[in-house]
């Protein structure tokens, strides 16, 4: 079991580890080390945004990969001097996924009326 005690220094750790893993990225953006580093720093908070936004189904699993994808490619904008980086990761994330489920909300919708007029 898990001490209470303990869960704020894991969480610091892996906020850390994504610290790290971004400006490492912000330097080198093919930096796969720190790609693998900041996928398991943050996978949980990234499935649990793809699970929020696209369902508990094939299309959210394949969204965790998008959102990853989304925060490697904005890590240039990561200031670590400013932000802490688990706040930041949320907010990239949250961002790509609201494009995301907005575009699939159009094209949804346009194949519906298309269907629909035949």
């Amino acid at each position: 079991m898990i001490n209470q005690r303990q869960l704020p220094s894991h969480k610091k750790e892996k906020n850390a580890w994504a610290k790290d893993a971004l400006v490492r990225l912000r330097a080198n953006p093919r930096d796969a080390v720190a790609v693998m580093t900041l996928y398991e720093s943050c996978s949980r908070e990234l499935q649990e945004l793809a699970v929020r936004h696209f369902g508990k189904n094939q299309l959210g699993k394949r969204a965790v990969l998008n959102l990853l994808i989304a925060v490697v490619s904005r890590a240039w904008s990561y200031d670590p001097q400013s932000t802490n980086a688990s706040e930041w990761l949320s907010r990239v994330a949250e961002a790509e996924a609201r494009r995301l489920r907005e575009a699939l909300d159009v094209d949804g919708n346009a194949s519906r009326r298309i269907r629909r007029a035949m």
